[in-house]
């Protein structure tokens, strides 16, 4: 848990959406399994809040990068059926 809570910013940009989601099951599951102190588990909620955040902004960038490829697919097929 302390590993968790020390992680950087820097370090949390790093990380890769699986590894974010992996982190974010982590903190779940001291929720679930253990009797953690309320100051604890603020720490922890807003570590979650963080990592739920890099999360979702790497699947936002990794949903344009798709919708390029599939725009530079489609102007393929077009120059392929001309």
């Amino acid at each position: 848990m302390e590993k968790i809570l020390s992680l950087a910013e820097e370090e949390i940009n790093k990380l890769t959406f699986k590894e974010l989601m992996e982190l974010i099951d982590t903190i779940k599951n001291y929720f679930i399994s253990s009797e953690l102190d309320i100051e604890k588990q603020i720490e922890l909620y807003a570590k979650a809040i963080l990592l739920l955040t890099k999360a979702r902004e790497k699947l936002i960038t990794i949903k344009k990068q798709k919708e390029e490829i599939d725009r530079k697919y489609e102007e393929f097929l077009k120059n392929v059926e001309e």
